[in-house]
């Protein structure tokens, strides 16, 4: 059901929306932007908004949106207070294509519960369709008589396009009043201007038709038979209980074939040949487009063109849809076919007499919203920003409502539309988000990684400082005595080589005890102004001892020109001592061994790798480099603490160290230190 505006008081405003969005229930599907032949819905923060000054109110984007996010101007609680006035007469006009809208019903008893509403009477349009379809003879007459051509103006969305989108054509509008119009004009003249007049049918444009100036104050209201039937309901009128009447208007005749394909020709005994081209009948919104740009550009030879935005008035946008469209035209079809048995052409003719001299004529004027046209420069801006700066990123998909990209850059410069409203933009966004997702979730992972391995080596630090001051003591002990004794004994002494063993084995344990304090130690950063690239030259003369003799090609790659850093020089040259043994260490033979230092990130960040070409680290080793205590030399040549002592002084300097290697081919460590350079205090002038 569609959802619909309570108009406040009669008269409607004129700047009122026929039809308007529902925010809540908009999902930017753009169905409506793609199936408006008018362009006249905007995209706001993904919002469809209906554009009135350019709206036809054909009711396209009713019928298409799924989420019913479309509703429609109500007139029931205007029509309720006419019928509650008992002095002035309201008549209703029950247009020819209910018979399909309230199938089964019978249409005798349709018309008595609409008389028990409150109506004083109850006529067909039927009868103004009679009277426009003879109009439309004599000027098709004399239409061809002047070699012009005309287009019907009995479809109301058609003449709002017209008008607002194609003024040009103005001047080929049929100048007749629907035949909604005609059936007021018809009821006025027979039962006086005073009365009301309530129009009842499937068309959305109905109540864009009542509220247009050059024919206001014909018709009053227009129901719809979605608000029909919801005031039977409310009145708890059952039309299937009711007595069957007939209609208070003249008899009519072929009239009610109005709703149908071709209805006006019939009516007015017009006669089309396929084989014929003076006559064009079409239907639907691609093909009524098609027909109007033939005409404005010439193309077309017809003389006459019946034109409807819809399929046919049986197919409408408010239809009931409990019916196909081949059994509305079944059932309207009947009906016109068992009311003819009843009703001869003379009758008709006499019937409608009183009406010859009724003016059916209308005129129509411009209401063109002229659009700015955007230059061939914003245009490409426009498609930059919809990351369509290419023509091989231009798909014309049509996804956002516009068969092409570049008329959708032209709706975004025109504020019609968004960048946003493109799909592919819309699954680019997407796919760099979920990128960014993973990087920062990778970041995080790896923060939290950092950050619980730093938690464990302060822990450990603090237990190691405690056990290292501990065992200090007593090892100290241990080493002068065994010296003391080793000196008593004379040489040849079998003992002395038990003394030797002693000795030999607290200094490994004192070793490991400097390890463990500098390991705590590492904590305590001290910085101090420090010249980078002699920091270097020193660490290479601290490692030239340990390369004599063995056949290691070091090689040293320093950025000229590097700053001078606020660092703690001696534990950034521990740490670099540390890695280039370990490399030395990890060198079997012959090998290279490399340190290299650059500033990158303009300038913002050292970046120092420690290379070498040795035996290489297996992967299932790299997460366990840096934890305490944790070696792969052999018993007796390492502590476990020199990586991990790195990795605490890199840290302490809010730097970062990594490790990649390959089993076989060597292993490169990785350090980067943000360069914090020492401020320089200026000396006044003297």
């Amino acid at each position: 059901m569609t959802a619909c505006i309570d108009p406040d008081d009669a008269p409607l405003p004129l700047g009122q929306n026929v039809v308007a969005t529902i925010p809540e229930r908009c999902r930017r599907c753009y169905t409506c932007v793609r199936e408006c032949p008018a362009k006249a819905i905007r995209v706001e923060n993904g919002q469809a908004t209906v554009l009135q000054e350019r709206c036809i109110a054909c009711g396209n984007c009713v019928r298409v949106c799924a989420q019913q996010a479309k509703r429609i101007v109500d007139c029931v609680p205007r029509v309720e207070r006419m019928l509650a006035d008992r002095e002035t007469p309201t008549f209703a006009c029950l247009a020819p294509s209910f018979p399909a809208a309230f199938h089964p019903t019978r249409p005798g008893k349709l018309v008595a519960a609409i008389r028990a509403l409150g109506f004083a009477e109850v006529w067909e349009v039927a009868l103004g369709a009679e009277l426009v379809g003879r109009a439309y003879s004599r000027l098709a007459e004399r239409s061809a008589a002047s070699a012009t051509q005309l287009i019907s103006s009995a479809c109301p969305a058609l003449v709002s396009f017209v008008q607002k989108h194609m003024p040009s054509l103005l001047g080929t509008l049929a100048p007749i009043v629907s035949p909604m119009i005609a059936t007021a004009r018809a009821i006025r003249k027979r039962r006086g201007a005073g009365v009301r007049v309530v129009f009842i049918g499937p068309c959305i444009a109905k109540k864009n038709e009542f509220r247009d100036p050059l024919v206001n104050g014909e018709v009053d209201a227009v129901l719809t038979f979605e608000e029909l039937r919801r005031m039977l309901f409310r009145a708890g009128i059952v039309p299937e209980h009711m007595t069957e009447t007939f209609f208070d208007s003249p008899r009519c005749d072929l009239g009610r074939s109005f709703p149908l394909s071709g209805g006006l020709l019939k009516t007015a005994g017009l006669r089309a040949d396929i084989l014929e081209n003076d006559i064009v009948v079409t239907e639907g919104k691609d093909r009524v487009l098609g027909a109007l740009e033939a005409v404005a550009n010439g193309s077309s030879d017809a003389r006459l063109f019946d034109i409807l935005f819809c399929e046919g008035c049986i197919n409408g946008p408010l239809m009931p849809q409990g019916l196909s469209p081949f059994m509305r035209k079944e059932v309207v079809a009947a009906f016109v076919t068992e009311l003819g048995r009843r009703t001869t052409q003379r009758e008709v003719v006499e019937a409608i007499a009183e009406f010859d001299d009724l003016d059916l004529s209308r005129t129509f004027q411009s209401q063109v919203v002229v659009l700015p046209q955007p230059s061939e420069v914003q245009i490409a801006a426009a498609l930059r920003r919809m990351k369509k700066g290419t023509p091989e990123d231009r798909l014309d998909c049509g996804a956002c409502g516009y068969p092409t990209c570049r008329e959708k850059a032209i709706a975004v410069c025109q504020g019609l539309a968004e960048p946003e409203m493109c799909l592919p933009y819309l699954v680019d966004e997407l796919q760099a988000v979920i990128h960014q997702l993973r990087v920062s979730h990778d970041e995080l992972a790896s923060a939290q990684q950092r950050l619980v391995h730093s938690e464990k080596l302060a822990s450990m630090g603090q237990l190691s400082a405690g056990v290292a001051h501990e065992i200090n003591n007593p090892l100290g002990v241990v080493l002068l005595y065994s010296h003391i004794l080793a000196k008593q004994l004379p040489e040849g002494d079998p003992r002395r080589s038990d003394i030797d063993v002693i000795v030999r084995e607290a200094t490994r344990c004192r070793n490991i005890v400097r390890g463990l304090l500098d390991f705590a130690r590492q904590s305590r950063v001290q910085k101090t102004p420090t010249d980078t690239a002699q920091l270097f030259q020193e660490v290479a003369g601290i490692l030239q001892p340990r390369l004599e003799g063995r056949p290691v090609r070091f090689v040293m790659e320093v950025e000229p020109g590097l700053p001078v850093m606020l660092v703690d020089a001696t534990q950034i040259k521990q740490m670099l001592v540390n890695l280039l043994e370990n490399g030395l260490d990890a060198i079997q033979g012959a090998g290279e061994l490399r340190l290299c230092a650059r500033c990158i990130q303009d300038g913002r960040t050292l970046e120092i790798k420690v290379t070498d070409s040795g035996c290489g680290i297996p992967a299932e080793n790299l997460p366990k480099l840096f934890t305490p205590f944790f070696t792969t030399k052999e018993a007796g040549k390492g502590t476990g603490l020199g990586l991990a002592i790195a990795y605490g002084v890199v840290k302490m300097h809010c730097g970062d160290i990594t490790a990649d290697s390959e089993v076989g081919r060597g292993t490169t460590f990785r350090i980067t230190l943000p360069i914090e350079q020492p401020v320089t205090e200026a000396v006044a002038a003297p």
